[in-house]
Parts: structure tokens; sequence; C-alpha cells
């Protein structure tokens, strides 16, 4: 019970997300597909001419996502979680205001909202409407004034953000040209849109708006890039498919429903120990029934005392399991990263469990209900035996039930855990340990201090080796589809990912160049020459040698290709390997350092010394590749830690229906194993024909559930493109503590009752 109520407390909360909004179930987010890659994003010029051209469209609403330095005074921010949003925000999404006019606190063009979280961080309040903050836009900086406070974003929002900005400061910066045709082409923002009352969000409701967004974008794109669009319900956007570009934490729907069942299977198991027990020891109750039938019980009656007796061990169950769960709970919430509470006066959670007490004492107490109810006084009074042999033909196969579903769980967590530590290991194409990375300025002067930096980091022995990159090459989301190179087929609308990198880019990542060279940072030509991966050379139809000196075009930008690097992964494993093209930058956004190998600490406070000599004004912000790669695959290593605790628990909980099977079995021989005793029998023999029948079960269950664990991983392993291959030794490993675990549970009653004094079993005979 304590172990199903927290698994469906966790998918209670997956399956909350974005429900807290009363206009739920009206609002959409426009996705697409872009010449084959899904992408969350979509132009700005698209929902204004949705919500004018298409009817039923009540509002629409852009965001667009901002990290930028936050400067308060004589401090400075480094802050992620920001948007610049539409005016219209407040009035789609139920996010509540503590200070504010919900209808105009983004109408002002250097209005701000915070949430009050950022309030108390910036300020030390949340009383801080009129304040004034200075947000950068990587060109200049704008100062802003607060014109809201917004309660503190709910954990089940998809959205997560402390800032919001009006847009119109966005489409008015030199990064966006609001009159440029080609920005139809441009996916650089979120957009929803919600519905009127009227709308049937059914199937062909929804195709037939996508058909109408895919008619206004095809119309008004010079580019002509091959596109459609997808509305994408607001409340299924967190445990849909990621998507390129996607906001951060993202659930699963497969999680959800392999929990699901995990939490279903380890009550089965429950149930089946139960119903097993009962129907085993019906023996001592049969005189009991017999005597109530004689002085006139009707066996409805006796089926509502058993079904009775069943809901009430269910209940108490299900109190000793909520207090368990409760207890458990902060474990819980750190091991699955969640933030989960319980509160036992709402209604709903009441319900829920109550409903699973009585569902778990109806389906464990039916047939044992039925089972006892059916004895007949006769035979029973008499001394008559009422359990024949073949009435053990059910509680065998609930025992191959539920040693099945351990094996099926044991298979699936040695699976997990291969597949996560083959993601972490797996090469990846460079080296990723020893590389921190630090945040550098985009804007006014301290851009022209680069030279200053090179030379600090060139004098500093801790330092192996650097390179300015514009984008960190661990989750990269740039790419183009406008890509021309000689005998390009005309209809070709590729995504080709790339990515501004100096001449030390190769040397520093340790990667491969397995023709040509890496870019010089002393040769000026190199400025409009390119370096393309493996894969992109097979996009083209070219070799890895005859790559070389090929004339390509990048978004206008003639050059050639002067190096072939080996492929890398530059995006989570969960991806195939994109073809990448590699151009040439002096300055980027971050600069990634090799270091020497020891205590990093002392490193950092050199690095964050030299930093602040050359960029006092600029706050000092560091990272580790290595770190960021495995913030990536969190989902895995979060299944691989629940699937290991709820693996053993289903286990136990079989063994613990097996002990009280053995315990039975081997007291209805106990007869049997004193007369054995006295003819001679061996302990070792004894042990071995009262273990022979359970094993013989395990075995049988193993049979069973081989066939399950290998569609199911299967089927799961499918998600990822580089994954590991199911292997024999897996279900053998699976298989055999199976056995073990089983021969040991029985092993105890059965040596128990081999070693006692025959003596004691016979005196009556």
């Amino acid at each position: 019970m304590a172990c199903s109520i927290l698994i469906f407390l966790w998918v209670r909360d997956e399956l909350s997300y974005d429900k807290f909004n009363t206009k739920a179930n009206q609002i959409y987010r426009i996705t697409d597909n872009v010449a084959g890659a899904k992408a969350a994003v979509t132009p700005l010029p698209v929902s204004p001419a949705i919500k004018q051209q298409i009817p039923g469209v009540k509002n629409a609403v852009r965001l667009v996502s901002l990290h930028s330095i936050v400067t308060i005074g004589l401090q400075k921010f480094d802050e992620k979680n920001m948007f610049y949003t539409d005016p219209e925000f407040l009035q789609m999404f139920d996010y509540p205001l503590l200070q504010g006019d919900k209808s105009n606190v983004l109408s002002r063009p250097d209005g701000a909202v915070i949430t009050e979280t950022i309030a108390r961080k910036y300020f030390g309040s949340v009383d801080v409407i009129g304040k004034t903050m200075s947000i950068s836009d990587d060109v200049k900086d704008h100062i802003y004034t607060v014109t809201g406070v917004l309660k503190d974003i709910p954990h089940n929002s998809h959205l997560q953000f402390g800032v919001l900005l009006p847009l119109t400061v966005y489409m008015h910066s030199s990064n966006y040209n609001i009159n440029d045709p080609f920005q139809w082409g441009n996916f650089d923002g979120y957009s929803y849109i919600q519905m009127d009352d009227q709308f049937k969000g059914n199937p062909a409701g929804i195709s037939n708006i996508e058909s109408q967004i895919d008619a206004i974008h095809t119309k008004n794109d010079p580019s002509h890039t091959k596109t459609t669009f997808t509305l994408q319900p607001l409340t299924a956007i967190h445990l849909q498919p990621h998507l390129l570009l996607d906001v951060d934490t993202q659930g699963s729907s497969e999680n959800v429903t392999i929990f699901s069942l995990v939490a279903a299977f380890i009550l089965l198991i429950a149930c089946i120990n139960f119903m097993n027990l009962s129907t085993a020891l019906g023996g001592q109750r049969a005189k009991e029934v017999g005597l109530r039938k004689t002085i006139g019980a009707m066996r409805s009656q006796l089926i509502f005392q058993f079904l009775g007796e069943s809901l009430l061990v269910a209940t108490i169950s299900l109190v000793i399991g909520v207090a368990i769960a409760w207890l458990l709970l902060p474990l819980f919430n750190n091991l699955s990263s969640k933030t989960i509470s319980v509160n036992l006066l709402n209604i709903n959670i009441i319900g829920g469990l109550l409903g699973t007490a009585v569902l778990v004492g109806l389906l464990s107490g039916v047939y044992s209900a039925f089972f006892l109810s059916s004895f007949k006084p006769v035979k029973v009074l008499k001394g008559i035996k009422v359990l024949g042999g073949q009435k053990s033909y059910l509680r065998n196969g609930l025992v191959v039930l539920q040693f099945a579903i351990s094996v099926v769980l044991m298979v699936s967590t040695l699976v997990v855990n291969y597949q996560v530590k083959y993601i972490k290991g797996r090469d990846i194409g460079f080296n990723k340990e020893n590389l921190l990375y630090l945040q550098m300025p985009q804007t006014g002067d301290l851009q022209n201090n680069f030279q200053a930096m090179k030379a600090t980091l060139s004098q500093n022995a801790h330092v192996g080796g650097y390179t300015f990159v514009e984008h960190l090459p661990t989750y990269l989301t740039t790419g183009t589809t406008d890509v021309k190179w000689v005998g390009k087929d005309p209809t070709d609308q590729s995504v080709f990912p790339h990515i501004g990198v100096d001449g030390n880019f190769i040397k520093t990542f340790g990667m491969h160049i397995l023709a040509g060279r890496a870019f010089n940072d002393n040769y000026s030509p190199d400025g409009k020459n390119y370096i393309i991966n493996e894969t992109a050379a097979k996009k083209m139809g070219m070799t890895t040698e005859t790559a070389l000196g090929q004339k390509i075009t990048m978004n206008g930008n003639d050059g050639q290709i002067i190096g072939v690097v080996r492929d890398f992964n530059f995006k989570p494993v969960q991806q195939t390997i994109e073809p990448l093209i590699l151009r040439y930058t002096h300055r980027g956004g971050f600069v990634v350092i090799r270091t020497t190998e020891g205590n990093i600490q002392p490193v950092i406070a050199g690095l964050k010394k030299s930093f602040q000599e050359v960029y006092p004004n600029f706050p000092f912000s560091y990272g580790f590749v290595d770190r960021d790669l495995a913030q990536l695959y969190l989902s895995e290593q979060r299944m691989e830690k629940l699937f290991n605790i709820f693996s053993v628990v289903s286990i136990i909980v079989s063994c613990l229906g097996l002990f009280g099977l053995a315990t039975f079995a081997t007291q209805k021989r106990i007869k049997e194993i004193g007369v054995r005793r006295v003819l001679g029998a061996s302990t070792a023999g004894i042990v071995s024909m009262l273990a022979t029948d359970f094993v013989k079960l395990v075995v049988v269950a193993l049979l069973i559930a081989f066939p399950v664990a290998s569609w199911a991983m299967d089927k799961w392993l499918q998600n990822y493109v580089y994954r590991i291959q199911l292997s024999w030794w897996m279900f053998a490993i699976a298989g055999g503590m199976a056995v073990v675990i089983a021969f040991l549970t029985i092993s105890y009653q059965s040596i128990k009752a081999a070693l006692s004094n025959p003596v004691e079993s016979l005196r009556s005979e």
C-alpha cells in the first residue's frame, strides 16, 4: 500500500501539469515540423495572423526566452528564466498576481512583472511596485519598472519563469526586424492560442485549424520551407515527446504508464498473497462455516462476512500505508526530484485512497469468500477433508503469476540500469572530462576585452587549453535549411545545425579531424571557411577525402570545406547525430577551458579573480560540460533508482507470500516428514523434497516472464537511437536470482521441519 501510494502520488502529480488553468481545455500550443525537424518554437508573425484570420481563435500569445544579466543598483544577477510576452499573457493563463492589475501590467513598454521569489531576491521584499531594474538584450541595456508581482509559479506548470517583459521591446530591437518577410521562416518563439467556447477539440476540428495555419504560413513564408503545424493541448505538453527548443522540466507519458503498472503489480502481488493464504488456511475455518450453515446462515451472509474481513484488513493496511508513505515522502521527493505534498483533507485524495482500499479488499477477498462459503456442512462436520489436491492449482497459478511479475521487473531493472550506464559512458566523440566553461559578456564595451581574457587564460598554469564558442555542444538548438552545395537536390530541405567556434575548438574538446585541418585564428580567410562532420559529408554525397575544398553556401555566405571532423554528439544520445557545420568566430558566448586534473576549487577561485579583473561589471558564472551532459539524462537516472527500489519491494512481497505458503505446506506434511526421518531420510533430502515443488513453479514463472520482459524492454529501448542490445545473460541473471531467492525463502521452513524432532510430530499416532 505504502509503495503504491507513493507511486500514484507521483503519477497524479505528472498528470496534473497545467490543469490549474481554468481555460486549460481551450488553450493549445502551436508546434511545427520544419523539413523533418519537430520543434516547439514558431515564427512570431504566425499567432497574430491566426487570431486575425481564423474564426474561433479567441486569443493569441507569444513568448520569447531571454537569458541575460539583471542589474539592481550595484548588484548583478545572471537570470535564465525570463520571457518576453504579449500583454494578453495573464488573461490567457492563470498565474495570480500579488500586486498589480492583470489587465495592464504588461501594457507598458518599460513594464516588468516578477515573481515573489525574484522580488525578494532582487529587492528583499514583495512590495516592489515602481522599482526599477536594468536588463540587457545582448545589444544594449533597458531600464524596466516593476508593474506587477506574481505568486510563485506552480511546480506543475510547464512554463517556469521569474520575469516577464513586454514583447514589444524584443520586436523593436536590432535582433528582430518586424517588417522583414523572412521572419516567417525564423523560428524563435513559443506560440499559444485560446479557442472560443464553441470550438470542438476533436481530431477533425483540430486538423481543420492546423490546415488553416499551414496555409497561412505557406502564403507568407518567402523561403517556402516545407513546414506543417500541430496544435498541442496545453495539458498534454508536459508528457508529450520532447521537441527541439522545448521548455525544461518535461516528463514522459511512457514513464507514467510504466510506474502505474509497477504500482498495480505490487498491489496485485500483495492481493495474490492474501488470496493464497486465505484459501490455504481455509481448512482451519471449515468447521466454522459448517456450524454457521447448520444454524441457518445463508451463503450470501458468509460471503459478505469474508469480504468484510478482507475489506477491514485492506482498510487497516491503508491507514498504516498512508502513515508509512507520509514518513517516506521527503526521501521519495528527493529521489524523484519532486515537491509532492499530501493534503489528506482533499476529497479527491481521500476518495482515491478509499477506492484503492475497497478495490484491493474485493480483489484479494472475493475468491476466498466464495471458496470458503462453498463448504458443505455435512462433510466438514464429519471431518472429511474439504481441500483436495486439485484445489492447489489456483494457488500454484497465483504463485506463478506473482513471480512472473517480479521477474519481469527484475529483467526491466537490469536493462534500465545497463542502458543508463551505456548512455553515460558512451564515447560521444570528445573528451567531456575537466571541461569548465564561463559565460562571456555580449554587450557594450565588455566585448572588447576578449584579447585581455585570452592573455589571462594563456598565463594560467591550470589551463590546459581554451576555446571560445557561440554555443555549448551539449544540446545544440541552432539549425538552418539554407545550405547549398554542388549537386544538391533542389527539393532537399534538410536541417543543418551549426555552431560558431574558434581555432582551438577541436583541440580543446579532444575531437578528431579525419581530413583537412582545424580553423586557424591567425588566418583571416578562415572567416569564410567551414568544417563539417562525417554525417554532413554523407548528406552532401561526399566522402571524407572528397569533401575537402568543396564549395558550400550557408545562409547566403559562400565558403569552402577545409576539414571533416569525426561525428560527435552535440545533442542528447536519445537523438541521432545530424549533419553539422562548424563556422569560424573569434569570440563567443562561452569560453570552454580544459583544466588540469586535481582539486578544482582553487582553479575556479583563480579563474574568478582573473575574470573579475577583466570584466569587473559582469557576473562570474561557470559550469561543467560533463555535469550538463549528466543533466540531460536525469529522467533515466531517476527511473533507474525508482526501478531498483520497487523491483526489490516486489521481490520481498512475493517472498512473503511464498514464505507463508511454504510454512503452510510444511505444516501439512509434518507427520510425513517425521515418518521419513524415522526411516532414515537425510535433512538435505527432505529440504530438496519440500523445495522442489515451489522451485518448479518459479521455473514456470520464468518461462512466462522472459518473453513478456523481452517484448516490453525492446519496445522501451526503441526510444533511444543509441542503445544496448538485449542479451541472454540479463535473463539468466534475473532467472538465477529468482530461483535462488525462492529457494532460500522456502529453505528456512524446510530446514526447520527437517531438523525437528520426529517424536514431537508422531506422538499422537
